[in-house]
């Protein structure tokens, strides 16, 4: 039987923590916030990294690679 590797986007919600005296300035440092590394190592955290607590998208636009 045939081995297939196929490719698919999911689109996830994070959060990240913002001290901030304004919702504009909190959106500004946000932006400039990374995602956490898909193999967390405990280092990542929300008030430094964008974090994900589950995947709770759906596979769409599936291709083999």
């Amino acid at each position: 039987m045939k081995q297939f590797l196929i490719s698919a986007k999911v689109v996830v919600s994070v959060y990240t923590r913002v001290e901030a005296e304004t919702l504009e300035e909190a959106i500004k440092i946000a932006n400039d916030r990374t995602p956490m590394a898909i193999v967390a190592d405990g280092c990542d955290n929300e008030d430094e990294n964008w974090m994900l607590d589950e995947v709770d998208g759906e596979p769409f636009d599936l291709h083999e690679e």
